[in-house]
């Protein structure tokens, strides 16, 4: 149907002027009517049908999700500790005999490149030396014909520095540049082994990248077995970011490991710090003996200086710290006897040890321990409590029997 725009004007006025006290609702009615009339098909015509009308999303657009790369990697690869990788601050030489204008020698920038002749910058880092070499000849194979693997040799003329982070059960933990990045060396540089360190399974985690893929991995190294058995330590070089981890001595493992030997070693701390309470001769009062570590019983009495015909050395306490209970242990030892050759009565000496000479002082140090209710939080506070009760002695005179008494006030 087709509407003549004239026709329905002039309509439309004849029924406007037919109404005109008409209000707005009956006007509004006549249009419906009027454009309803026109624009509806005659009867038998076809309506055109339109596609249904959807919404742009169907539900609220969201992030995609971040799906985590798989790595393709062969079943048999094993990541390689012994293999140096390159990384800045690396200096290498690079020979090609066949081609010396190619010879040259660069180092690894900050970036991980270095910048090779005819090609330009290339990336170094994290290579081996041998894939630094296979790189090479893929890049120089493409200006000059290389025949085989002698052809491009790479050689390592330059180490970079080496910071690793040391924890676990040594002095010091922390980050620590290495000048020899060996795993005896960064074991010395944070202090030490100590008491509770078992060197058994010192791990290193490393990280590594195949494939395009970081992967992380971990290196268990034992040193103590080569000790006990005069053997060479394990050379296993420590590489930048590496994290080194040693672990605490456990009760039930302690068959079979001998701490006195690793504290008589060079992979212990080097001194060891004794405090006494002494008011039996020689040095007396209160202080600390610095000592060789895997130092004795006996050199600490030697160090104290005690005659053992003029004290009475029957009773000695040895009070040591125990992490795993919290707990302060005395141990009496007979010095005299130890002095004369009793090994029963010499045992190795631990860092943060308490030696106490004087029968009386023995008695009060005992007493005051006993009123320890909760366990010491470590062996700070331990020490601490050593302080609190010198303190709290106040001053001392000797007695006839060279035994510590209360000084009386002046009246």
């Amino acid at each position: 149907m087709t509407l003549d725009r004239t026709v329905l004007q002039d309509w439309f006025t004849s029924r406007f002027k037919e109404l005109p006290t008409a209000g707005p609702t009956v006007l509004c009615g006549l249009l419906t009517v009027a454009i309803s009339s026109a624009v509806s098909p005659a009867r038998g015509q076809e309506i055109p049908s339109l596609p249904p009308v959807t919404p742009r999303y169907d539900q609220p657009p969201t992030q995609p999700t971040a799906v985590a790369p798989t790595l393709d990697q062969p079943s048999d690869w094993q990541p390689d500790f012994d293999a140096y990788h390159l990384g800045p601050g690396d200096s290498i030489f690079v020979s090609v005999p066949r081609y010396p204008d190619l010879n040259f020698q660069a180092i690894v920038d900050l970036d991980g490149n270095i910048i090779v002749p005819l090609q330009g910058s290339v990336a170094f880092e994290n290579l081996t030396i041998a894939q630094a070499e296979e790189r090479l000849r893929g890049v120089y194979n493409q200006y000059v014909e290389i025949r085989d693997d002698q052809d491009v040799t790479v050689t390592l003329v330059g180490r970079r520095s080496v910071q690793v982070t040391i924890l676990g059960a040594v002095q010091r933990p922390g980050f620590y540049p290495l000048a020899d990045p060996s795993v005896s060396s960064a074991l010395l540089t944070a202090g030490g082994a100590g008491r509770n360190s078992d060197l058994r399974s010192i791990r290193i985690q490393r990280k590594f990248y195949h494939q395009g893929q970081q992967i992380e991995s971990s290196r268990s190294v034992d040193l103590f077995t080569p000790l006990r058995e005069g053997r060479s330590l394990p050379d296993v070089r420590l590489e930048d970011g590496d994290v080194l981890v040693v672990p605490e001595l456990e009760p039930s493992e302690l068959n079979g490991y001998d701490s006195f030997l690793v504290a008589r070693s060079t992979l212990a701390q080097p001194v060891i710090n004794i405090r006494f309470l002494n008011y039996a001769g020689g040095r007396g009062g209160v202080g600390t003996l610095n000592l060789n570590s895997g130092s004795s019983f006996v050199e600490a009495i030697s160090v104290l200086g005690i005659n053992p015909d003029n004290a009475n050395l029957a009773k000695v306490a040895l009070i040591r710290f125990d992490p795993e209970s919290g707990q302060a242990v005395t141990v009496t030892l007979d010095a005299k006897s130890a002095i004369l050759g009793d090994i029963t009565q010499n045992p190795p000496l631990q860092d943060s040890d308490v030696i106490v000479v004087g029968r009386n002082l023995v008695g009060r140090v005992s007493y005051a321990l006993s009123t320890i209710v909760r366990p010491f939080r470590d062996v700070l506070s331990f020490s601490n409590f050593f302080d609190s009760f010198v303190d709290g002695i106040g001053v001392f005179d000797r007695d006839s029997s060279n035994e510590p008494v209360r000084q009386r006030s002046p009246n």
